[in-house]
């Protein structure tokens, strides 16, 4: 396969088989230029409809503004048809996915297309002279780049990447069999919690329901998000504990994401205005809790919970078949019973 190498072009493009061409894109009006194109490709894949999206990548120097763009585009009869969404760190002379602001990135390629998924592994493995290590972190053990290691046969230990003891626990509810299933799963006393505390809600007028772009504008989304967010955090851990300003990315990333519908919005009214939400990201099977807040004075409702269970509804009717809830770090998403999925990272050395 020709070199990968990084030149003074802003575009490098080298063929490496007889049907697709690569090219390797730093700058970051040459991702812009590829955007629509990237989520048309984006809808085919198993990929999150959100973390994965052109507008999520695009945001991401709002929040690591030391990061630089380096993305892995694959063609084939010019019709763009793989993307490897990496970013580089000149510092570490790694490139990678990010440890914050996103989860379970993954190369977007349709899920039988494994000549692109192995391509863009190869090339990337490849290693332009700026950096010596691929790093891809928070990924699935059946993600596209999963998938592709193990065709090219680039790791004996594949599987132990996965394992427990090398991995992070996430929480994910399997809601295949519907609402009716599910709840059966739910232990009799954790049912009766919340059956009683919908009730209370009921009574007291507190209404739970999802937001769509005709209920709130998108452009007030960041205000609404960032004002409960913060009532919820003031005394813990917030999004600031990651980044300083967060503002400026959610102002610009979170209204197109809820008018394109890859951000779905789950919110409690009480006493006539909104004082909880609850922020979830689209994916191929269902949806992923991200985040939310809420007003103090409705903390005796456990907001939290009804919110979860909105959400839960909400896929069920749509047939979904999963709700992920996470890192499986907080005690109180073991309630709610779910299986366990192991997130691990590859890390290869370039040549």
């Amino acid at each position: 396969m020709p070199s990968a190498q990084l030149s003074n072009s802003t575009i490098q493009s080298f063929q490496s088989s007889d049907s697709l061409r690569y090219s390797i894109l730093t700058e970051v009006h040459e991702i812009t230029s590829i955007a629509l194109e990237w989520d048309s490709l984006l809808a085919q894949s198993p990929c999150n409809r959100a973390f994965s999206c052109s507008k999520w990548y695009l945001a991401t120097p709002c929040v690591l503004p030391e990061a630089k763009p380096l993305v892995i585009a694959a063609r084939r009869d010019g019709t763009l048809v793989g993307i490897l969404p990496l970013w580089l760190d000149i510092t570490r002379k790694e490139a990678g996915f990010p440890d914050d602001y996103s989860d379970h990135l993954d190369i977007i390629a349709a899920d039988n297309d494994l000549e692109t998924i192995t391509g863009l592994l190869q090339v990337a493995r490849q290693g332009p002279a700026s950096y010596e290590k691929l790093v891809l972190k928070h990924i699935k053990s059946d993600s596209n780049c999963a998938r592709g290691a193990r065709v090219l046969g680039l790791r004996h230990d594949l599987d132990e990447a996965f394992a427990p003891q090398n991995s992070l626990a996430y929480a994910v509810l399997d809601l295949t069999g519907g609402y009716d299933e599910y709840s059966k799963s739910l232990s009799r006393k954790f049912r009766l919690n919340l059956n009683r505390m919908r009730s209370k809600a009921q009574r007291d007028g507190v209404i739970v329901r999802e937001l769509g772009p005709e209920d709130l504008p998108p452009e007030s989304l960041p205000g609404l998000f960032l004002s409960l967010h913060e009532n919820r955090f003031s005394k813990g851990t917030s999004l600031k504990s990651v980044c300083k300003s967060p503002e400026a990315w959610i102002h610009q990333l979170f209204p197109c994401l809820f008018a394109e519908r890859r951000i779905r919005v789950f919110a409690i009214f009480y006493k006539n205005k909104i004082a909880g939400i609850d922020l979830a990201t689209v994916t191929k099977a269902g949806m992923y809790g991200w985040n939310g807040g809420f007003l103090p004075e409705i903390a005796g409702y456990d907001p939290g919970k009804l919110l979860i269970h909105k959400a839960i509804q909400q896929c069920c009717l749509e047939d979904l078949s999963e709700y992920d809830l996470g890192w499986f770090g907080q005690a109180y998403k073991a309630h709610w019973k779910p299986a366990i999925r192991y997130i691990g990272e590859l890390q290869f050395e370039t040549y």
